[in-house]
């Protein structure tokens, strides 16, 4: 992650109820304990869904330092002062924060909307181009 966790802490897509995450590269998880399994879901759909988009954001994570944020907000509400400008009431939000991608889930994601969270994830990771990879190609590189 280009800012620390610190920064991270101090911002608005922190909720004080996370108190647990998982690291997977450049995928981070973070949730409030009792939503556990939730998280272990994700995670190993990730694991199983979205192999080659991983490794493809692994690498450019090892390149720039940046990550892509899972947040599992316990409630609507926590999400809601997170994404306070998100105009939709849908299950998730997506926005660039810095080098980074905040992907905040609003609750518990429901198992009806599963496949649009990893299809919205695969989408977030075949688009993510962290600033300081893109200024690691040279013009002849394009």
């Amino acid at each position: 992650m280009r800012s620390s966790y610190t920064t991270l802490m101090q911002s608005k897509y922190f909720s004080p109820a996370f108190n647990s995450a998982i690291f997977d590269g450049p995928v981070r998880i973070y949730f409030a304990q009792f939503h556990e399994a939730l998280a272990l879901k994700i995670y190993f759909l990730i694991q199983q869904k979205l192999t080659t988009e991983l490794a493809a954001a692994k690498d450019r994570a090892k390149a720039s330092g940046a990550n892509i944020l899972v947040m599992i907000y316990p409630t609507g509400d926590s999400f809601e002062l997170s994404f306070e400008s998100c105009p939709v009431k849908g299950p998730l939000e997506v926005e660039k924060w810095n080098e980074d991608v905040v992907m905040g889930l609003r609750g518990p994601i429901e198992d009806e909307h599963m496949d649009f969270f990893v299809e919205t994830l695969r989408l977030t990771m075949e688009n993510w181009r962290p600033a300081e990879l893109l200024r690691s190609v040279t013009p002849a590189e394009l």
